[in-house]
């Protein structure tokens, strides 16, 4: 298992009762409304080292906070997590609760950055999403693609479900700093965001909005 930048861990209790009244705490966990998260990996090559380490660390501390929700209120948190590098692969066909998944670290990163094939499965899966649901995609990448993926953008941005989906880029202070990553980044969130990984208050904060 490649060891990454320690994340830390922050108390959860604490930072709900922070977000809201204790009184609305119940309403921020999302009270009355099911969630999809769709949780994008990028496993190429340029991940190598401190950078897939960190998206392991904060990709699982994030689940377990969903997970801990999704025992605790009715209505249900379902995700399913993609992955890809110069191939595609999968932890779930679907979507699954976030009380039953358990996440596997990603211990290899090779190949080259193919986003069209991570794309080419989200526009189905996001299409296969609940009207009704929030609805949620999350890619952690260090944006810098290796092939033209302007097609596959296009069809991402014309998918049935694309404007009722929160898009957020997790990505690494370097990168932020890259022409190259950032006009990526925007092309893939549209008016979503792009959020460093060091801050993952923040990531579940909008998770949880």
């Amino acid at each position: 298992m490649v060891t990454g930048i320690e994340l830390g861990e922050f108390d959860f209790d604490n930072f709900l009762k922070e977000s809201k009244d204790s009184e609305n705490a119940t309403l921020y966990a999302g009270e009355g409304t099911s969630r999809q998260i769709v949780f994008v990996i990028d496993a190429s090559n340029s991940m190598q080292g401190h950078k897939i380490g960190s998206v392991n660390d904060c990709v699982n501390n994030i689940l377990s906070k969903l997970r801990s929700l999704d025992h605790n209120q009715d209505n249900p948190i379902s995700i399913s997590v993609i992955g890809f590098s110069s191939r595609l692969f999968k932890w779930t066909e679907s979507f699954v609760r976030a009380s039953d998944f358990k996440y596997s670290y990603v211990e290899m990163v090779d190949g080259v950055t193919d986003i069209n094939a991570a794309l080419q499965e989200l526009i189905p899966l996001t299409n296969s999403m609940e009207k009704d649901a929030k609805k949620y995609v999350v890619l952690f990448s260090d944006g810098l693609t290796t092939e033209d993926c302007a097609e596959n953008l296009a069809r991402w941005k014309q998918a049935e479900l694309y404007t009722d989906i929160v898009k957020i880029a997790v990505s690494f202070d370097d990168d932020l700093c890259d022409s190259q990553s950032i006009s990526f980044f925007n092309d893939f969130v549209g008016s979503g965001m792009v959020i460093p990984i060091t801050d993952q208050e923040q990531l579940l904060t909008v998770l949880l909005d």
